[in-house]
């Protein structure tokens, strides 16, 4: 019969600290579930201009610093619990990309550029996995003895977050280039690029974003704080900086002069080809439009021919990768207190606490 006694108030004393301390803060988010969210920081991306020295790895490995840009945003942010929230975004960015930057040959080589506003807005859900705390002024304790507060307010808060958005984008580009001696050559004119159709096609300039990462909270008080996110945006388009496919030859398919030096076809170093104007069959053949016939050499019908890296037809980016960007903000937020019928809530479970503790 002891034995029974001793169970019952051991189970007793686990319940009523269990949702004793629970009691306080579960609700709390009731009361403030509405906020909002300024932020600025920087800006960068993946695609297929610029990047490092080496050939293209991907993910971050090809992020230019060098061409690290701004961002700014505004966020309304939904609590729907005390962990999840819902945050509807509007951010605008620039972001950019040059080949001059890198010393990578092929890359180098195209001597292609780009930079582009984006206007991204985004749904997206929070997931709070530790909580930022204030601590309690006076150190208030609940019936059951917890303080309704941490004691040192102090701690961080970290979250994650994904979503789904749009993105506006419309690159344009520079008549720049550095050639191989070092000198800038060009206009220097800019360019709206997609009205060019540089690779002899167009592309949509609305295109789907997924925004995921992480941030940190530092909560100054109840109502505010500041966050520190990074978040990584992917995107379903190959066009944030107008190249993707190959080489197109507007030269000799009715390009205006800007269609022609923006498409950067026959463009850059060039390479000495040794060829023979045969067949198949040994008999023959015309000589290419390229090729110069050079008796000098042996063999049959030789010719030289000079090329570039950059023919119609050759590889100008890459389209199984689409291009995606980043941003690094610091932003301060600021909740709203609504006391009303989640106020109400409160009162009431906390009446009932006190009757169940009787």
């Amino acid at each position: 019969m002891n034995i029974r006694i001793c169970i019952l108030m051991i189970s007793c004393f686990i319940l009523t600290e269990t949702f004793g301390q629970g009691f306080y803060n579960r609700y709390s988010y009731r009361t403030k579930r509405h906020e909002i969210t300024f932020g600025a920081g920087a800006s960068s991306c993946l695609t297929d201009l610029g990047g490092g020295d080496e050939a293209a790895r991907g993910f971050l490995w090809d992020i230019d610093l060098a061409k690290t840009n701004f961002t700014g945003n505004f966020s309304y942010v939904y609590n729907i619990s005390s962990r999840f929230s819902i945050r509807s975004s509007l951010s605008f960015a620039q972001i950019s990309g040059d080949d001059a930057l890198t010393s990578e040959f092929y890359r180098n080589n195209r001597r292609l550029n780009f930079v582009t506003s984006l206007i991204e807005g985004a749904g997206i859900i929070e997931w709070e996995w530790i909580k930022a705390r204030t601590g309690s002024r006076y150190n208030v304790r609940s019936p059951a003895g917890r303080y309704l507060g941490v004691k040192r307010g102090t701690g961080f808060g970290f979250y994650v977050f994904g979503g789904i958005g749009g993105v506006y984008f419309d690159p344009s580009g520079y008549d720049r280039f550095i050639d191989e001696n070092g000198r800038s050559i060009g206009s220097g004119v800019k360019y709206k690029l997609r009205p060019l159709q540089t690779e002899g096609k167009s592309y949509n300039n609305i295109a789907i974003c997924v925004p995921a990462g992480f941030g940190i909270k530092k909560a100054f008080n109840s109502q505010g704080g500041i966050k520190l996110e990074a978040g990584y945006r992917f995107t379903n388009t190959d066009y944030l900086d107008d190249v993707s496919d190959v080489y197109y030859d507007w030269e000799n398919n009715g390009g205006s002069e800007a269609q022609i030096t923006m498409s950067g076809t026959r463009s850059g170093h060039t390479w000495n080809y040794i060829g023979y104007a045969v067949d198949e069959n040994g008999n023959p053949a015309p000589y290419p439009a390229e090729g110069t016939p050079d008796p000098t050499l042996t063999g049959l019908r030789p010719y030289r021919a000079t090329y570039t890296h950059t023919e119609p037809g050759f590889q100008r980016g890459n389209p199984d990768n689409d291009d995606s960007y980043m941003f690094l903000t610091l932003s301060v937020y600021k909740k709203f207190t609504n006391r009303t019928k989640s106020y109400r809530t409160i009162s009431v479970n906390r009446k009932r606490k006190v009757k169940a503790s009787f």
